[in-house]
């Protein structure tokens, strides 16, 4: 699942979740949405990346790539209200990842599932050495993400949205052991984000059980392709 993170428009990709470390891919996100169909991507990840961290808002540009393209797009990013994530959903999102809300307020995550539907509602559990962090990953907690993992299942949530913060656009590789920790911690799908190098991390995460791999900087530097990926993943 290729990631589209935008910051004032752009297509970028952060180092270790750091605004301060941008690197512009696209100029234009419904370019680069429909590139990544084109080459063969069943669904997009798309990122506001400034108004998870609070410090902006990009959400016209998320509904032109909603409207851009005719594959499962999930958006995340400063979705902390039931009425944004009722407008992306109604804009064409096939699912809204909520990570802050979940954190803060947990009952408004249960009225989301509620409204929604369980299979709308993404549980973003990005973290620090198995530590929650949340507000764009600005904000440290003493979480444990496993068992916030299992608090988010319980609330009723249908995926499993799972990020290391320290390997975030690193090309440093995917810690399969927390991976597998977090496959059988909950009985839901879980994808997985966060350092994603070679072919061997993507045959990895799917031997391990995840359900789906967000994918950044390791295609935007062409390290490999979305084919390529897709059948090392079926390969195993």
């Amino acid at each position: 699942m290729p990631s589209i993170d935008i910051v004032r428009g752009k297509v970028v990709r952060l180092t270790k979740g750091r605004l301060d470390e941008v690197k512009v891919y696209c100029d234009d996100p419904v370019k680069a949405a429909r590139r990544w169909v084109d080459e063969g991507a069943e669904a997009l990840h798309v990122v506001d990346i400034e108004a998870a961290m609070g410090v902006g808002d990009n959400l016209e540009a998320i509904k032109r790539v909603l409207t851009s393209v005719d594959v499962e797009v999930q958006v995340a990013g400063g979705i902390r209200c039931l009425e944004r994530a009722r407008d992306l959903v109604d804009s064409g999102a096939s699912r809204v990842v909520v990570g802050t809300l979940l954190v803060e307020k947990p009952s408004l995550v249960a009225e989301m599932v509620k409204e929604l539907g369980s299979q709308r509602v993404v549980a973003a559990l990005d973290h620090r050495s198995g530590k929650v962090v949340a507000e764009g990953w600005l904000k440290e907690t003493k979480l444990d993400v496993y068992r916030l993992a299992k608090e988010a299942e319980r609330l009723g949530v249908g995926w499993i949205l799972f990020s290391s913060v320290e390997r975030d656009g690193t090309l440093s590789g995917v810690d399969v052991d927390a991976v597998e920790k977090m496959v059988r911690s909950v009985s839901l799908p879980v994808l997985v984000a966060g350092g994603v190098a070679t072919l061997k991390d993507v045959e990895d995460v799917a031997r391990a059980g995840a359900a789906g791999l967000v994918v950044g900087k390791a295609l935007y530097e062409g390290v490999f392709t979305i084919d390529e990926a897709k059948r090392r993943a079926t390969s195993r």
